[in-house]
């Protein structure tokens, strides 16, 4: 049987702790943006981030640094950079041609690009720019 009285009571109670609404309300809020992924960096293409990326092999993942191409909701393809000297590998990898922010010396980049959660993103270090994302996209039809 239900408690005709309920009604009245959560009336009274919300009446006298107005604050209590507000509470819950922002926490169903932060509930679902949590659930959603709303806390996920908004990474654009052209910057520069470190990120979790996974091997190839799938056999675990490394914090490297990453140029974002493009993103697609909770997803982004980025180009995997490394600073170990890839000149035997010139169909996987390109020199990069001038330094990008927050990394020093020099770099090669993955032309294979890996799709990865924006989660997976962990800082920017700056701004690669759209002059390097068009240098990418032909280095790769090479």
């Amino acid at each position: 049987m239900i408690d005709s009285a309920a009604p009245g009571v959560l009336r009274d109670l919300l009446a006298d702790r107005p604050w209590l609404v507000v509470l819950v309300v922002g926490a169903v809020v932060l509930l679902l943006r949590l659930l959603r992924g709303a806390g996920a960096p908004v990474a654009r293409p052209g910057e520069v981030w470190f990120a979790m990326v996974p091997y190839r092999d799938g056999t675990g993942a490394k914090d490297r640094p990453v140029v974002v191409l493009s993103r697609h909701g909770r997803w982004v393809t980025v180009a995997r950079l490394t600073s170990q000297d890839q000149t035997a590998r010139t169909t996987d990898y390109a020199r990069v041609p001038r330094p990008l922010p927050g990394l020093t010396g020099r770099s090669w980049v993955d032309l294979r690009p890996v799709r990865i959660r924006r989660s997976a993103l962990r800082r920017r270090t700056g701004e690669a720019g759209t002059e390097w994302l068009t240098w990418y996209e032909t280095a790769g039809r090479r």
